[in-house]
């Protein structure tokens, strides 16, 4: 996992180079307007707004520092954050945010220019949730590790969509090697991957 994570960050900000972290609207007020790419774990649905004026973002991670803190963001940031004019918007970790569910997954869905989107270890996502990414047209890759919520028959719904490059089903208990066999067959031209033992590298290092 600190691979698959380390390669995204270099490849998306530049060798060498971490993301300033926002967790306030100051913060972001003090951010050149040409900034590309930010570190918003602690950042609430209050402040989501602040992030209007960001008007080149491409790489919004709301999963950096899951170890010490938890994200406050909610179902109400994703609707406030849906809205913005941010049309080079690339990629968006939401990787153990707690508090976004299904419904937060309807204004996801509405993200149009996102290309990889992490839901890495979020406890409310389930399969009810996996449809509203399917209207995502630029949507290619997708981290689902750690949901729990979801299933055999919610992968196979990802299978309407044709154009992925990358799906990552890691320690999803729910999901079995049956279904993983089902929705290879049905996009043999992408990258379905379920490696549970990299799951449990990756929760052993949790603690």
């Amino acid at each position: 996992m600190r691979k698959i994570i380390l390669t995204s960050v270099l490849f998306l900000c530049g060798c060498g180079y971490w993301p300033p972290v926002v967790e306030s609207r100051r913060d972001i007020e003090r951010l050149p307007d040409n900034q590309t790419s930010v570190r918003a774990r602690g950042l609430t649905d209050e402040s989501i707004q602040s992030l209007a004026r960001l008007h080149q973002l491409t790489f919004l991670d709301f999963t950096g520092g899951w170890k010490v803190e938890s994200a406050p963001i909610s179902d109400v940031g994703l609707a406030r954050l849906c809205k913005l004019d941010l049309p080079k918007l690339d990629t968006l970790s939401l990787g153990y945010c707690s508090n976004i569910s299904d419904d937060g997954l309807i204004y996801v869905g509405a993200m149009n220019s996102v290309r990889w989107l992490s839901l890495l270890g979020c406890p409310k996502i389930t399969d009810m949730g996996l449809p509203h990414l399917l209207m995502m047209r630029n949507l290619t890759s997708l981290d689902l590790r750690g949901c729990q919520g979801i299933s055999d028959s919610g992968i196979l719904q990802l299978a309407s969509k044709a154009n992925w490059d990358t799906i990552l089903l890691g320690g999803c208990r729910n999901i079995t090697d049956g279904g993983v066999a089902k929705l290879r067959f049905a996009l043999p031209h992408t990258k379905v991957e379920k490696d549970d033992r990299e799951w449990s590298l990756h929760e052993s290092d949790r603690k």
